[in-house]
């Protein structure tokens, strides 16, 4: 009779102990490799959290060594930064060790990831690394101020400063807090004097008080005492701001609050004051006479009446019996029984007493209007409606040649000169009363950069040869290389500023602008590359090698064979062959726009005049679908599921290390300590990712809305996607709309005739 060997059954046995060893998390990581057909032995060990064997099996399935992971003395978060590091193809040596923090294995792996490496700066805290490491890869040197002793934050500051090259060592000292040390920051980048507000007597809220009032160009002396606190200081700036006197209001004694309900009733003040200024103006007569009705009759003994109008503004004379003329002596006596002081006309008095007027009626004080100062304005010696679309002329075609594209400036010419605000005067009704009035607004010192403001802090001046704009209230005036032509003779062009060739570009270049890049010539087979936006006056002709990569808009008088990108809108008269693509709109809706052959994607829509050709050429339109939102809507999914998973698996460890330890033991167990710091971080990631995920998803939604419209032809041979939906041309429609409507679940693209209502039936084009 067959029996089982003794070392079966201790191996049965064995198995079975391990398995109850298990946890149902760590179980189900087993059997998910499994399930993959992964080598699942390298992390069946009872001593890896279930959150750690996962670490261990997301590197399996992506074919990576697991060797320098398989330690359980090794924290989840340590395991994901080698395995993060695996993945880059780093040597994870350098830092896949458990007296490592995950902190400091993070700075580690991201440096190496940029050629940089700081595993030499691990005496210093992660967040001091951290900066170390950021200012290596901004190539700027911060060791003096880590030397110094600044903390992370502080460190954090200096390093903007001197990436973005902004004057900042004079101000610094250890003393002064990362938010103070930000508004010198922020002050200096705005072009202003810090001076008033560098000193530890205040703290950076003060700061920021008095770097908004020097912004706004107030009068900061009426708040820049260290002994106000940042709200009063706040409630005074606002009181200077709204030209309002302030001194009533700004005493130590008062309390933010009580600043507030102060500024408030005099703003109040103010627009009642103005409310009577917009509104007075000298009574018609039936209003007049109206006015004199309802008042009593004449004092008793008396002969006339003062009638003073409702806005306190006028005083009018009655005389009621011709006959019997009070004296002037006493009409202004009962003016001063009715109060009157300001505004009085003796004249007036003396000609309606004396006889010499024969009207019975007449206006005898008037008050004066308060008026508000004029606000401060800027005055720009540059053309500031620089249209860079071109003009449609009037034979339907396109103007690219003669149009003001930018606006040039000379180092030192002056460009920009602000005139302050001016005081109002007060006004006054005829009670004596005081209409106040209020300072101008001053205006928001310009922002932007590549220029200079004069000490008088009105003059503005350009620091460089370059071209100047305005957008959105920011002044920038960036440097401008002029080239006649670009060939492969005279090599690629690159450079920080804008790049203007007043020639042709020829086949097999390279342009890289950091700013904007303008060609007055053609475009042969090159690649054009800018951070800002791309006009060609002429066009590009890329014979199937031609490159267009704007982070702005794309300009062209015709673009054939060609590649472009852009992420803002795409400006043509008309396109052939060529793959399209904008994050905003394609348009070539002048008379003779036309799109023709290829491929055009307009993420948010494409209005042309024609669309196709009437030999049926291939062309396909795209809107209503965007690849890089639907990528960033895919990877926020992708983690939103996996941070998902770590909560789940993170919680389920809480609550076995609680059932199993009392509450001192806990105490005890760095172990314990690690997952709730990882459940709050994992929350927190979790609701950032579910809020960018809202955000991802309302811009897709915004995007069913796009639409292709043609007002002139689309041709048989065109085909369109609106999203998932696809529609194809068969025959020649005039003047139409393409949306996307849905029908239960599916979604359908439908034409409309422009000249209809889209709710009307009859819109639809069968």
């Amino acid at each position: 009779m067959w029996r089982k060997r003794p070392s079966d059954d201790i191996i049965y046995l064995l198995m079975a102990e391990k398995t109850t060893l298990y946890t149902p998390d760590q179980r189900s990581e087993i059997q998910e490799g499994k399930k993959k057909g992964l080598n699942t032995t390298v992390y069946e060990d009872p001593a890896f959290l279930a959150i750690q064997m996962r670490e261990i099996r997301l590197a399996l399935e992506k074919g990576l060594d697991v060797s320098a992971l398989r330690n359980p003395a090794l924290d989840w978060f340590q395991m994901e930064e080698i395995r993060l590091g695996l993945e880059s193809g780093l040597d994870v040596s350098r830092y896949a060790k458990p007296d490592i923090s995950f902190h400091a294995m993070r700075q580690i792996r991201k440096g190496l990831e940029c050629g940089i490496d700081v595993s030499d700066f691990l005496k210093y805290p992660p967040l001091i690394v951290r900066q170390i490491r950021k200012s290596r890869r901004d190539s700027v040197d911060i060791m003096k101020y880590v030397a110094e002793g600044y903390k992370d934050d502080q460190l954090e500051q200096i390093r903007i400063s001197l990436t973005r090259k902004i004057p900042i060592e004079e101000y610094l000292k250890v003393e002064f807090r990362a938010p103070s040390i930000e508004e010198f920051r922020i002050g200096l980048e705005k072009g202003l004097d810090i001076t008033p507000y560098v000193s530890t007597s205040y703290e950076w809220r003060q700061m920021r008080e008095i770097r908004l009032g020097l912004e706004k160009r107030i009068d900061i002396s009426l708040y820049s005492n260290p002994l106000f606190l940042a709200p009063q200081m706040k409630e005074i700036r606002l009181g200077i701001e709204d030209g309002l006197d302030v001194s009533s209001y700004a005493h130590l004694r008062f309390s933010a609050t009580d600043m507030k309900r102060k500024r408030l009733a005099l703003k109040e003040e103010v627009a009642k004051a103005a409310q009577i200024s917009s509104s007075s103006e000298t009574l018609d007569f039936d209003k007049l006479d109206k006015l004199i009705e309802e008042n009593p009759e004449p004092i008793q003994g008396t002969s006339f009446k003062i009638v003073v109008t409702p806005d306190g503004m006028e005083a009018y004379l009655t005389i009621t019996d011709r006959e019997h003329r009070p004296t002037e002596e006493e009409v202004l006596g009962e003016i001063w029984n009715c109060k009157i002081r300001k505004g009085i006309l003796r004249n007036e008095i003396r000609n309606a007493t004396d006889g010499t007027y024969d009207e019975d009626t007449v206006l005898i004080a008037v008050g004066k209007n308060a008026q508000n100062g004029k606000d401060g304005w800027y005055e720009y010696f540059f053309n500031t409606n620089v249209n860079r679309k071109p003009k449609l002329l009037p034979d339907g075609s396109v103007d690219y040649q003669d149009i003001e594209w930018y606006d040039a400036v000379k180092k030192g010419d002056k460009i920009a000169f602000y005139h302050k605000a001016e005081d109002g005067i007060d006004g006054y009704d005829v009670e004596g009363n005081i209409l106040k009035s209020t300072r101008g607004r001053e205006q928001t010192i310009l922002a932007g950069s590549g220029f200079v403001m004069d000490k008088d802090r009105c003059t503005y001046t350009a620091k460089t040869d370059g071209m100047v704009r305005l957008e959105n209230d920011r002044l920038e005036v960036s440097e401008m290389l002029e080239v006649d032509e670009v060939t492969t003779a005279i090599g690629n062009v690159i450079f920080e500023g804008s790049i203007r060739v007043k020639e042709n570009v020829g086949t097999g270049v390279i342009i890289k602008a950091g700013k904007d890049i303008i060609v007055d010539g053609f475009v042969e087979g090159a690649t054009l590359e800018a951070e800002g936006d791309i006009i060609l006056r002429k066009g590009i002709n890329g014979a199937g090698r031609g490159r267009i990569n704007a982070k702005g808009n794309v300009s062209a008088k015709f673009i054939e064979s060609a590649d472009v990108y852009a992420g803002g809108t795409i400006n043509i008269d008309y396109a052939m062959n060529s793959v399209l693509y904008s994050e905003e709109i394609v348009e070539a809706k002048m008379r003779t726009g036309t799109i023709v052959g290829g491929v055009c994607t307009g993420v948010k829509g494409v209005n042309a005049q024609n669309i196709g050709s009437k030999a049926g050429k291939q062309t396909t339109i795209r809107a209503g679908s965007s690849t890089a939102l639907l990528k960033l809507n895919n990877e926020i999914y992708r983690k939103l599921t996996s941070a998902q998973e770590e909560l789940r698996i993170l919680e389920n460890v809480r609550k076995e290390m609680e059932a199993k330890l009392d509450a001192q033991q806990l105490a005890e167990q760095p172990v314990y300590e690690k997952v709730q710091n990882a459940l709050y971080s994992k929350g927190k990631e979790f609701d950032e990712l579910s809020a960018q995920q809202e955000e991802v998803r309302g811009k897709l939604l915004e995007l069913g809305r796009a639409v292709i419209l043609a007002k002139g032809t689309i041709y048989d041979g065109v085909k369109v996607q609106l999203g998932a939906a696809n529609w194809a041309a068969t025959k020649e429609l005039m003047d139409v709309t393409l949306r996307k409507v849905r029908n239960g679940s599916e979604e359908k693209v439908f034409a409309y005739h422009n000249s209809k209502d889209p709710k009307d039936p009859d819109a639809i084009i069968k």
